[in-house]
């Protein structure tokens, strides 16, 4: 395009933000009408990619996607004040991204519901009426069950007659079979698509199943409710409301199909015996599918709780004034908020001027992952937008597909063109941000590869989690990774020249191991396969640059071939699911590792999160985890909830409040201290008490407050054999004789375990080595000995443990002369009940627990742990 046709476009240079580079997880929030009113696939999570857009833009600043699908960018740029001009080759995502952010006026939007409602509901709902299974009047049915064509199960909500609810095995009536069947043989007068699942040339879809064209995706009933609605439809006499109730129309046309199954509800499909959705990114058909109330869909779509009102009650807030416009111009001269252009996206990159954007956030099409142009079709042949369009999907459509003679090197070479594009629209030193989900290497590779070639520099790779993570998936030893990638590239104002390189399979099994190791060991725990991929599949795609497109190489068999070599798979059980996770097989490795568990740290965290803002939501302790433990060390959401489950309890309205028995562990700690410090100055050792601890104040029974500084009676320069003195004067507790440590005590009452293991490691095998718990942490301490860390550690440096509420009640008797070593590995076992955990116990001491001139046992036991 030529200057002068620009009509004075601005694209003056402007003040780059200063950038602080987003490498921490940020936690998803769920999706709210505004953005699910229409399904559309690989949705972006808003807040993820708002946060990208206020992270990398200042207010005003102009921001690119040219594969905008249903807007995501586009809505999160104008609501944080920036401009945008997005583009989408499919017609309906154009649609979708328009529709969410053109204002309406609600109450002209609702009563043209009205009148539709008003024209068709009664006449489709008779052709879902049966009789009730129970009283045998007439009652609308919400869905039936078809396996193929017949009918073999009907549902409703609630018999006006009778009130019984039909969910799952209500057989219809024969009369109601029979009239199913006459009406299959009705013809149907109204217009509806006819379209074939065919390109020009013959050649079928790559998604085409069984089924010859669009209409055969639908049971005759369920083709002749939505021609029935959509006539009504196209009786609204305003242009602009009459495309939003079309829009409600295409949110829920696929829903009638035979494509959605009758599936069981159950965790994690968020089903009821009544909803289904279409599971397959093909025109597929369920062998057992819903054949929904097509009326029912349609006013949900319009008036339910995610649908069209909701999401413009929203917009219309959320965005109040924007500006939109389909011309690219209006936005660059600040005459519209956003172009929404539906369109060929490299066709626009080369009419827009050069460094016109001020940052690009895109989700490109990723090799054959899905088929956005063939399953779009549906969509658009409703909205009647179907003229050429096989046609300009094979010209136009970013895609690999066989069908459309786009083998992957024409793929490639079309997101080559985009990454060029892209490159010349973006200013210097600023920034690109691609997503992805977990492609294979080679289109890993490729991508990255594209976006380096055009002219980027290509920065890091950052994992982001989708949402919650299952226990299941966690513990597969050879899953998949979770959630996206996100790529940061850059366009620099120096362009460095940079070499080729080959990965060879040797440097590839080598990343693969090292970056296992680094991972497992920064993380000092043993660490899901989901967690691996994640870090090393952007380690390769970052090293193995320019490796060879067709390299075969797969990270699942190098970390095969690892298993008993490298590392060891370790049984344990996260969220009540029981799997594999990955540890180093060599011992002295292991014993060599400084870091705490990362478990135990994320418990601290959340811990802190509790006791600094009284009540928190799991968001907002997610939040904090993630800032705190970036990249590597990023923790997935089923620890956070075990450790809120640990150390809180669930209040009102989705928030968490420390558990009162914690609070009250907390404050023992220092009492705790204070004892053991007594009975070890009554044996005439010397005391040392940690730093951290020193400034605490102890309640020693019914004595008033006693300072745990005053109780220190000399500070070691140094210990017969150690070396690291500092890490052992930092333990909570020594008894001294001369220059040696005669014991050493960790006492534990919400505190990660494994520090004070390490921190005892430091100290003479032979040195006694106390951990003292609250009895309610044995649960805690079990888990903890399935960790091959701890376990070395506990096991390995002779290790005892001393009980809270045993070792508080021996002392309430025998005060300084309590004989703590009678106490190691007993518990006390509140009226003779057996402790938590399920555990069982032997040997009884209770003898220990009378006081002088007692005599009769006390309600409480102390025993021995099995």
């Amino acid at each position: 395009m030529k200057e002068k046709e620009l009509d004075g476009v601005s694209v003056a240079k402007a003040q780059l933000p200063r950038v602080h580079h987003l490498n921490r997880q940020i936690p998803p929030e769920p999706h709210t009408p505004m953005y699910v009113w229409h399904k559309y696939w690989s949705r972006k999570t808003w807040n993820v990619v708002g946060e990208f857009i206020k992270h990398y833009t200042k207010e005003q600043d102009i921001v690119f996607d040219p594969f905008a699908g249903s807007g995501v960018v586009a809505i999160e740029a104008v609501r944080n004040k920036r401009r945008a001009i997005v583009c989408d080759l499919n017609p309906v995502a154009g649609q979708i991204t328009d529709l969410t952010l053109r204002p309406v006026k609600l109450r002209a939007l609702e009563l043209a519901y009205e009148r539709v409602r008003d024209a068709v509901k009664e006449k489709i709902e008779k052709l879902y009426e049966v009789h009730c299974v129970k009283c045998g009047k007439p009652v609308v049915a919400a869905c039936f069950v078809r396996e193929g064509d017949a009918p073999t199960e009907v549902r409703y909500g609630s018999c006006p007659h009778c009130e019984h609810r039909c969910e799952t095995e209500c057989t219809p009536r024969e009369v109601d079979v029979k009239a199913i069947s006459a009406l299959e043989s009705s013809p149907i007068k109204e217009w509806y698509p006819r379209n074939r699942l065919y390109y020009d040339d013959g050649t079928p879809f790559k998604e085409k199943q069984q089924y010859e064209s669009l209409d055969q995706l639908f049971t005759k009933r369920n083709l002749q409710a939505p021609a029935w609605l959509y006539q009504a439809i196209q009786q609204e006499k305003s242009p602009q409301l009459r495309k939003f109730l079309m829009g409600a129309f295409t949110s829920m046309i696929h829903l009638c199909t035979r494509m959605c199954p009758a599936l069981a509800p159950g965790e994690g499909n968020h089903q009821t015996a009544f909803s289904s959705t279409w599971t397959q990114h093909s025109y597929w058909s369920a062998s057992r599918y819903l054949e929904q109330n097509v009326w029912l869909k349609y006013e949900s779509a319009v008036t339910g709780h995610q649908g069209l009102i909701k999401a413009k009650e929203e917009s219309e807030e959320a965005l109040k004034g924007v500006r939109t416009t389909d011309d690219w111009r209006e936005v660059l001269n600040g005459k519209s908020d956003v172009a929404i252009v539906s369109g060929d996206s490299l066709e626009l990159m080369d009419e827009m001027p050069n460094e016109c954007v001020d940052y690009i956030f895109t989700d490109p099409p990723y090799d054959a992952s899905i088929q956005y142009g063939e399953l779009s079709f549906l969509w658009n042949a409703w909205l009647k937008k179907d003229h050429r369009y096989s046609e300009r999907l094979a010209t136009h459509e970013i895609v690999r597909n066989e069908r459309q003679n786009k083998p992957f090197d024409v793929y490639h070479a079309l997101l080559s063109n985009a990454f060029s594009g892209m490159f010349k629209l973006l200013r210097d030193d600023r920034y690109l941000t691609l997503t992805f989900h977990n492609p294979t290497f080679k289109v890993r590779n490729a991508t990255v590869r594209a976006g380096v070639f055009a002219g980027f520099e290509y920065q890091k790779i950052h994992h982001q989690p989708l949402g919650q993570v299952s226990a299941k998936a966690m513990l597969q030893p050879f899953g998949s990774a979770q959630g996206d990638f996100y790529l940061r590239f850059q366009k620099t104002a120096s362009r460095p020249q940079r070499d080729m390189e080959e990965v060879t399979d040797e440097r590839f099994r080598r990343i693969v191991i090292e970056t296992c190791k680094e991972v497992i060991a920064e993380r000092a725990e043993p660490t899901p396969y989901t967690i691996l991929i994640n870090h090393v599949d952007p380690v390769l795609a970052k090293k193995g640059l320019f490796g060879t497109l067709n390299t075969g190489l797969d990270v699942e068999e190098v970390l095969r071939g690892a298993v008993g070599n490298e590392f060891v798979l370790v049984k344990t059980t996260i969220g009540g699911a029981t799997g594999d996770l990955w540890w180093f097989k060599d011992p002295v490795f292991v014993a060599r590792l400084k870091e705490v568990p990362l478990g135990e740290r994320v418990e601290q965290t959340v811990l802190r999160c509790l006791n600094e803002r009284g009540r928190v939501t799991f968001t907002e302790v997610w939040d904090r985890v993630s800032r705190e433990f970036p990249n590597s060390l990023t923790s997935d959401s089923t620890s956070i909830k075990e450790a809120l489950d640990t150390y809180a309890r669930k209040a009102a309205q989705g928030y968490w409040m420390l558990r009162e028995e914690v609070r009250a562990r907390i404050s023992t700690h220092a009492d705790l201290i204070a004892m053991i410090a007594r009975i070890g100055r009554e044996r005439g050792y010397d005391i040392w008490i940690g730093h951290n601890e020193q400034g605490q104040n102890a309640r020693v029974l019914t004595e008033e407050d006693v300072r745990l500084s005053t109780l220190v009676t000399c500070r070691p320069e140094k210990i017969d054999g150690v070396t690291n003195i500092r890490d052992v004067l930092n333990m909570d507790l020594l008894w001294l004789k001369g220059s040696g440590v005669a014991a050493a005590f960790e006492v534990e009452a919400t505190t990660t375990m494994t520090s004070g293991l390490q921190r005892g490691s430091n100290l003479p095998g032979e040195t006694l080595k106390v951990m003292v718990l609250p009895e309610e942490r044995d649960v805690d301490f079990q888990r903890k000995m399935q960790s091959p860390l701890f376990k070395s550690h506990f096991e390995a440096e002779s290790w005892r443990l001393l009980w809270f509420d045993a070792f508080r009640e021996a002392y309430a008797g025998k005060k300084e002369k309590t004989h703590i070593e009678d106490l190691f590995d007993k518990r006390l076992v509140r009226g003779n009940k057996r402790g938590g955990g399920g555990r069982a116990y032997t040997q009884s001491i209770q003898p220990l627990l009378l006081l002088d001139g007692d005599t009769e046992a006390s309600h409480d036991t102390v025993e021995d742990e099995a």
